[in-house]
């Protein structure tokens, strides 16, 4: 917003500064905010701390990577599904929200009444729960609250344990989806979505 206010000031000066003397006494054409040499100052200044900022955010920005796999779970025995978080850039990234969406499967649709859109992680568990899950036997979906830090490695075994399943939850569920959004040390905020499970026909892992 000052950047342009400057920006704006500086070409009215410059235009003025292209008119008759005459006409630069009449009204509006003798306003001035700042002079031009000033203004050009600041409009500088203003610029490189743009760029600054701009190549500092680069260089700090989290890059959140995840990795599902079979087993390796430290939170579920008989894992069949484990969903790991890390941060892989060269930043800190620290969790600034978290919201869940799931989708029954076609045969257990109709046995619980779950929510069609992003969820909290309380309504989550309930929805999972309601499902005919058992929690540390079923499923287990870690509680990761606002502040949270996501550790900065690229080493997926190194990485946090967000989610497993086992299979009574793989054979009640068609999508499970978690949207996780950061921030950076700089306060920008950046958003990640895991598809940590999909229809067999788009599943990836």
């Amino acid at each position: 917003m000052l950047l342009s206010f400057a920006l704006v000031n500086l070409i009215w000066e410059i235009i003025k500064a292209n008119l008759d003397s005459d006409i630069r006494g009449e009204w509006p054409w003798r306003l001035t905010v700042l002079d031009a040499s000033t203004c050009a100052a600041i409009v500088a200044l203003l610029t490189g701390i743009i760029v600054t900022r701009s190549q500092l955010s680069q260089t700090m920005q989290p890059v959140l990577s995840w990795s599902g796999f079979a087993g390796r779970s430290h939170e579920l025995t008989d894992s069949l599904r484990t969903i790991s978080l890390i941060n892989a850039g060269g930043g800190r990234s620290v969790v600034h929200s978290i919201a869940y969406r799931i989708r029954a499967s076609e045969p257990y649709t109709s046995s619980a009444s779950i929510p069609s859109g992003w969820m909290p992680w309380h309504d989550t568990v309930d929805s999972l729960k309601a499902l005919g899950l058992d929690w540390d036997h079923d499923f287990f979906l870690l509680h990761l609250g606002t502040g949270a830090a996501i550790p900065m490695t690229n080493a997926n075994r190194e990485g946090m344990e967000l989610l497993a399943l086992g299979a009574k939850a793989l054979e009640r569920l068609v999508v499970l989806d978690i949207r996780i959004q950061v921030t950076d040390a700089l306060g920008d905020i950046h958003q990640r979505d895991l598809q940590c499970i999909r229809p067999r026909s788009t599943h990836r892992s």
